[in-house]
């Protein structure tokens, strides 16, 4: 007995180290599932999540032999196994199916898998249902106990857990992504002829970021720096002893914008120093070489190409002001790896058109 309580504890504190890695909700679900199975000495096992109708369960991993034809199905609340576990929100053990007027065979003849017995849980946060968690078949036609009850509620606490992580996780990723999109729009509203200019900056930036070897958190800020590098013109704020005209305003007022945003300050300084220049003529702090941090230094370059195309200038005179301003505008390496590695993928683009 000592020994199983050993096993079922190091699989759950393996299954809760796996909840905040970077494992997607599916592959995580399925990992619990295994468990689950292993855990209870089961041939197979599924977990049904509740859909938006709140009136039926959806398969989201199933295993056991031909399992793909039963994924496709629905489960309906009330009705069957499941759905009674559903309904009642309470744990079920069936023993032999055959002999419970509320299976339902549609699944075993989708799928053919013959189910003899069943366990099943409901998924819950407090008192909500979340969906539920089953396994089948017992090994050597032994019957489900009380102790498999206690195992399988377990593991479904975890995966109710990391269901709404999920959950939340993806709706603050949805929030962010169309707020960033809005923003853009904005910004780009001032002047329809700047429509589309923002993501160009950030595909030429990320293109260079990737060049110089950037990756991670670094790569995450360049590309959200460039998003919102001139978010700054979104404000009318006061004017700053520092600068003279809305046009040097906007890198302050945009880092003020930001810079308090957790998942933006990384990207601040892109707005606050990308009208820097390596030899330290430019705005509004004029910074100067490694002074200039690096992604602004990148977004500069990629916005000032954007802004040559914009006054119809042909890749070959870009590449050319490019150059000139190496060490000037440029930092000499920024600017290089663009003539060398990025110009030639702009160039070989505008042949074709």
């Amino acid at each position: 007995m000592e020994k199983t309580q050993g096993k079922v504890l190091q699989k759950l504190f393996e299954i809760a180290r796996s909840i905040s890695s970077a494992l997607d909700i599916d592959t995580l679900l399925k990992r619990i599932g295994d468990a689950a199975e292993e855990l209870t000495d089961s041939t197979a096992s599924s977990i049904m999540l509740l859909d938006e109708d709140r009136e039926h369960l959806s398969f989201k991993t199933a295993s056991g032999e031909k399992a793909g034809g039963v994924k496709r199905l629905k489960v309906k609340v009330g009705e069957g196994i499941a759905g009674t576990v559903a309904k009642e929100k309470k744990p079920m053990i069936v023993a032999d199916v055959s002999k419970d007027a509320r299976f339902r065979t549609t699944f075993d003849k989708s799928s053919g898998f013959q189910t003899k017995s069943i366990l099943a849980v409901p998924l819950m946060i407090g008192d909500e249902l979340l969906g539920v968690a089953e396994v089948l078949n017992k090994k050597d036609n032994a019957s489900f106990t009380e102790e498999d009850r206690e195992i399988l509620e377990s593991m479904a606490s975890l995966a109710s857990v990391s269901i709404v992580n999920a959950k939340f996780a993806e709706d603050q990723k949805n929030f962010f992504v169309y707020i960033i999109e809005i923003l853009v729009q904005a910004i780009e509203s001032r002047e329809p002829r700047m429509t589309g200019h923002t993501w160009r900056v950030a595909q030429t930036a990320t293109a260079l970021g990737r060049a110089l070897g950037l990756e991670g958190q670094e790569y995450k800020d360049l590309y959200y720096g460039a998003l919102v590098h001139d978010i700054g013109y979104l404000s009318s704020a006061k004017d700053s002893p520092l600068l003279v005209n809305v046009d040097k305003r906007h890198p302050i007022i945009g880092w003020e914008m930001v810079h308090k945003i957790n998942i933006l300050s990384g990207a601040a300084s892109a707005a606050r120093s990308h009208h820097e220049n390596h030899d330290g003529t430019g705005y509004p702090e004029q910074l100067k070489g490694e002074g200039i941090p690096l992604i602004a230094r990148i977004v500069s370059l990629a916005e000032f190409v954007d802004d040559m195309h914009l006054a119809g200038y042909s890749e070959e005179k870009i590449n050319e002001m490019v150059e000139s301003n190496i060490g000037k505008k440029f930092d000499p390496e920024i600017a290089k790896v663009y003539l060398k590695e990025i110009a030639p993928q702009k160039e070989e683009v505008t042949a074709k058109y």
